[in-house]
């Protein structure tokens, strides 16, 4: 019986040394995304818990982080700021409880999350959550219990990645999908002077103001958190996040706006600050998603947050912020390129150029193709959803710099597909969805230029495929 013992012991040390090596390895490796856009993270969290006096701290996803400027709405109130916002893939649960480190009595907590299902539920991304916490770990006493198993079981996939980016040399982004980019409030600062995204907002992720996105669990959890802040001496309120009109379905239907603002009134046990009209703004306002705003917007909204905190407040003092005129995009410029694979593909007008729609009997039986610049003498722009649908032998797509949008389901049935070859370095350039890789195989790979991996790795809307991407040599 012993000599079973001692060796199912020494089985079980033999089989456990490629994850302790792995493990090992990854926390010796140092932090991997100190430099990254979720790297801001350690600096808003070091911000909330050393600020001692009575601050304003912001509770939302990157709507925050691309939507104020904190040190005019400082000068305007008299208090410290802390702009929590960052990322709405960490889950709003996240934010939230990570704030409980710092709240204390005379805090007023701004809470304006994105309004959609996600944002408005109990999601919780651990895969992004160690990501954030990669650079200040002890916030992790913050993390709830009962998010404990995510983190355990996504820890393994963590330091995979961690070692992947280690051999890869590290993540050193640039541009504004960096940690640079912020200020010691926890703004971005990157310049950001008009719209930049293909027809002034992106169809695929609209603002649907309908209850049915409220979850009645998160409802349930914000009131709990209201209660928990008000015993510390803190105030809460209810704001709303910036949303580009041209993404809001309701835009224009007052009753339904208000049935929307109704309901968030009857299901949160705070004070509901600011008119949800105000903040559908025009889609000149925005940078290069329905929430994230430029500079001339950020503002717009720093100046409707500051007037509906003074309104609440009994403060009379006018706001102070010269307003600024929506600013206008530039023209837009094509490159001339090739059509050799023109034949290949259906199409509809689209923004200034064309959508590829589906494709022709032609691809059908294609092992590899490459999406043009240009067909019928109009340049090609954007790749709609299930485009690819029917390309049963496809195992290779290659898409150039020409391509701005990505639809969701692109590659919807490609059963084959082993690899997207993206032929770019700049990922905010090409805007893409929360289903890219729907129906392709798990073994699907995303290849980059070297130069663009980290870009794409790091990007706000790219780095939920980070595990999927390799380096093209």
């Amino acid at each position: 019986m012993k000599k079973f013992a001692v060796k199912f012991i020494l089985a079980f040390l033999v089989a456990s040394i490629p994850f302790i090596t792995v493990i090992v390895i990854a926390f010796s490796s140092g932090q991997q995304f100190e430099n990254t856009f979720l790297g801001a993270f350690s600096d808003k969290y070091k911000r909330l818990v050393t600020i001692n006096e009575p601050k304003i701290i912001i509770i939302s996803g990157s709507s925050s982080a691309f939507g104020l400027r904190s040190d005019i709405l400082e000068q305007e109130l008299g208090m410290p700021v802390v702009n929590l916002g960052l990322y709405a893939e960490l889950g709003t649960k996240f934010m939230l409880d990570i704030s409980r480190a710092g709240i204390k009595k005379g805090d007023i907590v701004v809470v304006a999350p994105e309004l959609d299902a996600q944002t408005l539920s109990l999601y919780f991304n651990a895969e992004t959550a160690w990501q954030a916490l990669d650079g200040n770990i002890s916030a992790l006493r913050y993390i709830k219990s009962e998010d404990y198993g995510t983190l355990a079981g996504n820890f393994w996939s963590h330091a995979v990645s961690k070692l992947k980016y280690n051999r890869y040399g590290g993540l050193n982004p640039e541009g504004v999908y960096s940690r640079s980019s912020f200020n010691e409030y926890g703004d971005i600062i990157y310049p950001r002077p008009h719209n930049v995204i293909l027809r002034n907002y992106n169809p695929s992720h609209l603002i649907d103001l309908d209850p049915s996105v409220l979850c009645e669990d998160f409802a349930e959890y914000l009131n709990k958190y209201i209660k928990f802040a008000e015993r510390k001496g803190a105030a809460v309120y209810f704001n709303f996040p910036p949303m580009n009109r041209l993404a809001v379905p309701q835009y224009g239907d007052s009753e339904a706006v208000y049935n929307f603002y109704l309901y968030l009134t009857q299901s949160i046990d705070c004070e509901i600050i600011g008119n949800i009209n105000s903040y559908i703004m025009d889609e000149r306002y925005f940078y290069d998603s329905n929430y994230h705003l430029n500079d001339s917007g950020v503002l717009i909204r720093t100046a409707l947050l500051a007037e509906d905190i003074k309104r609440t407040l009994d403060i009379t003092d006018p706001v102070l912020i010269e307003l600024p005129p929506p600013p206008e995009s530039p023209a837009v410029e094509f490159m001339e390129g090739d059509d050799a694979y023109s034949d290949y593909f259906i199409y509809e007008d689209y923004a200034e150029g064309l959508i590829i729609v589906g494709v022709s009997a032609k691809a059908k039986d294609a092992n590899e193709i490459s999406v043009p610049r240009f067909a019928d003498g109009k340049p090609v722009v954007a790749i709609g959803e299930r485009a690819f649908e029917g390309c049963n032998m496809l195992t290779t797509a290659i898409i150039y710099e020409n391509i701005a949008r990505l639809y969701d389901n692109v590659f919807y049935g490609c059963e084959r597909l082993e690899s997207i070859i993206l032929m770019t370095v700049n990922a905010n350039t090409l805007a893409v969805g929360n289903d890219l890789l729907n129906g392709t195989p798990e073994s699907c790979r995303i290849y980059l230029p070297r130069e663009g991996f980290v870009n794409f790795a790091t990007d706000y809307f790219w780095s939920r495929y980070s595990g999927r991407m390799e380096i093209l040599d």
